[in-house]
C-alpha cells in the first residue's frame, strides 16, 4: 500500500487520469483509510477548480488585463 508521501506525489496524475489501474487502486485504497490525504485531495481539487475559474474569467472578461500580462511577458524575454 502507498504511504501519504507517495499519494501526495501522485495526486495530480491521479486527478488527471494519468495513473495506471494498479496505481489508481492503491491510491483509492489509501484514501479510504487516510482522512489527511482525503483532505489534501479535496484541497487540491478546490485549488484546481478555483484556478480554472479565475483563468476563464481573466481570459474572457478582462481583455485589458490579458494584454498587460502578455506585454509584461514579452518585455521579460
Amino acid at each position: 500500500m502507498l504511504n501519504c508521501k507517495e499519494v501526495s506525489h501522485l495526486a495530480t496524475d491521479h486527478l488527471e487520469g494519468q495513473c495506471s489501474l494498479p496505481t489508481r487502486l492503491k491510491i483509492r485504497l489509501h484514501l479510504l483509510i487516510c482522512r489527511h490525504c482525503r483532505r489534501f485531495r479535496a484541497h487540491l481539487l478546490l485549488s484546481r477548480r478555483t484556478a480554472a475559474r479565475l483563468a476563464h474569467e481573466l481570459w474572457t472578461e478582462q481583455p485589458q488585463t490579458v494584454a498587460k500580462i502578455q506585454q509584461a511577458l514579452k518585455n521579460n524575454k
